[in-house]
């Protein structure tokens, strides 16, 4: 499936119906910016609206995948094709919701770390000893994304740098926890 093509079916669609972009997207519950998005080529619906966009514009599934109106019957190649077309589109999509929340995940840790670190650090100026807390909040998360990137493998699914991600959220709060003391060492000396 093309984007392109499939945008300037259902805007040229719309339009034919004097529908707006908010018209068509309160009658299938989707923003107005989504149906803006489909129609620039920007992305497909969600495998569950696609229904519904095809009853509000009046056209069947089979137009709606082609991105074109059917006069005669579609063969059963032409079918298998569309289908395989939409599956592949919705696999797509949820790669990059998943690639999104792990990343978000990874970030939202690293940050936790920081922060640990930064409340942990106590100084005492008697002795001058320095002490602070290594960061464990990302060190559990960063086993769980290895093993996470493991069952992937064995399932033969793309893990989207999982292992290297985990990887660092086990490294990160040691080489932190070393930067730290370095810095407050070279700023006290």
């Amino acid at each position: 499936m093309d984007a392109y093509k499939f945008g300037c079916f259902v805007a040229e669609r719309r339009k034919e119906l004097n529908m707006t972009q908010k018209d068509l997207a309160a009658k299938i519950q989707v923003t107005d910016k989504a149906v803006s998005r489909w129609e620039r080529g920007l992305g497909f619906p969600d495998i569950n609206t696609l229904e519904p966009l095809a009853d509000a514009l009046g056209v069947s599934m089979m137009e709606l995948m082609k991105s074109e109106r059917i006069v005669e019957n579609v063969s059963t190649k032409e079918t298998e094709d569309i289908v395989k077309d939409v599956v592949n589109v919705a696999s797509i999509e949820a790669e990059e919701k998943h690639k999104i929340i792990i990343y978000t995940f990874a970030a939202t840790t690293c940050l936790l770390s920081i922060i640990e670190i930064l409340l942990s650090f106590k100084w005492d100026a008697e002795s001058l000893m320095m002490s602070a807390n290594i960061p464990y909040v990302a060190i559990i998360p960063g086993i769980m994304l290895i093993i996470y990137g493991l069952i992937l493998r064995i399932r033969g699914r793309k893990t989207h740098g999982i292992w290297a991600i985990g990887i660092c959220l086990l490294l990160v709060p040691v080489i932190l926890f070393c930067a730290a003391f370095l810095i407050c060492g070279i700023f006290n000396s």
